[in-house]
């Protein structure tokens, strides 16, 4: 279903019958109210979507969710949407994370929602681990016996602990003698590290800054 979306300075005329528009008789009335929205209750409709959605929105599904309106006319409103929530005093902020949209709580507010909503601070990641991670991370997708022959330790552990946290999955298997299996980060660990694809990831000089 095509759905237009009206400049919010053209008024709709409710005079229109609903069987003279594009969508004909069978158009339900929630199918009727996604296609009258104009710009700016397209902008409203989106912004609602983001609030309550508890992980990344892509553009392609809140396109659908919107009447299956185009999808690069709905990138374009989230950056303006971007731009008005980023440059705002609202308490969260709009991010681009793991190839969606979510909007996130700012730090400062942080320990208040935790409160709220009775959740334990994470548990901070031992050197040992972070630094597991990070090798797949930019190696992937590689083998555990790589990683061991990176790291010079047993990761078995290591590996353990982040596939119950859905930080790393299996995602094939090697050409190697006895067919390792293959890991690769996942959704979750963008989200965790605030990242919107692997191509976020720190260079080495960057890494060197952060030391």
């Amino acid at each position: 279903m095509d759905t237009e979306v009206r400049d919010g300075n053209i008024p709709l005329d409710d005079n229109i019958p609903l069987e003279n528009t594009p969508l004909g008789e069978d158009m339900t009335e929630e199918e009727s109210l996604l296609f009258s929205l104009d710009r700016n209750q397209t902008k409203q409709a989106m912004h609602a979507l983001l609030f309550v959605s508890d992980k990344p929105l892509s553009a392609g599904r809140i396109a659908e969710i919107l009447g299956d309106i185009d999808t690069e006319m709905v990138i374009s409103l989230l950056e303006e949407i971007k731009i008005e929530i980023n440059n705002s005093t609202l308490p969260y902020i709009f991010k681009e994370i793991a190839g969606g949209y979510q909007l996130l709580v700012r730090p400062l507010f942080a320990p208040f929602i935790r409160k709220f909503l009775q959740i334990k601070k994470t548990r901070r990641m031992s050197p040992a681990l972070l630094e597991t991670l990070a090798i797949i991370a930019y190696k992937q997708p590689i083998t555990r016996v790589e990683v061991e022959a990176i790291r010079g330790v047993s990761v078995a552990h290591a590996f353990e602990q982040l596939q119950e946290r859905n930080l790393i999955r299996v995602c094939g298997v090697s050409e190697l003698p006895g067919r390792p299996k293959l890991y690769r980060t996942t959704d979750e660990f963008l989200v965790m590290f605030g990242l919107n694809s692997l191509q976020d990831l720190p260079n080495v000089e960057e890494l060197k800054e952060l030391r």
